[in-house]
């Protein structure tokens, strides 16, 4: 699997990327025009962001086996995992109808800062406390 390794490593990050951008967009569509969404089009855009995250988790688990790291004793790993399990639940929020719009739009922008820590941790392979 070893052989494989760029190749997983570029998936992952070329996921990484378009998980990003589906979430601010479908994000901003939803906050900003506040409109339903045409149920057949949120459909084919919620199975499609829902596809490119399990590749994203897919990856990110081979690279744990190729690189064979454990998230108990590696300290960023554990770090962008905590970030991941934060932006999904505040993800989850920001799309919340019952939610006020002031709270989704404060969950909206956590998640896109745990995303953005969740790359800078990647970058850098340093836990947020290390960083300098």
């Amino acid at each position: 699997m070893a052989e494989y390794y760029l190749w997983i490593k570029n998936v992952h990050i070329g996921m990484a990327y378009t998980t990003g951008l589906l979430f601010l967009l479908r994000g901003l569509y939803r906050l900003l025009w506040r409109e339903r969404m045409h149920q057949g089009l949120r459909k084919s855009v919620d199975r499609l962001s829902y596809l490119v995250d399990t590749l994203l988790l897919a990856m990110g688990i081979s690279l744990l086996f190729v690189l064979q790291l454990n998230p108990v004793t590696t300290a960023w790993v554990a770090s962008k995992l905590v970030l991941l399990i934060v932006y999904v639940g505040l993800g989850v929020f920001a799309f919340r109808q019952r939610l006020p719009l002031a709270g989704r739009w404060s969950c909206f922008a956590l998640a896109l800062v745990c995303w953005l820590l969740m790359y800078q941790t990647a970058r850098l392979h340093l836990p947020i406390w290390m960083w300098s």
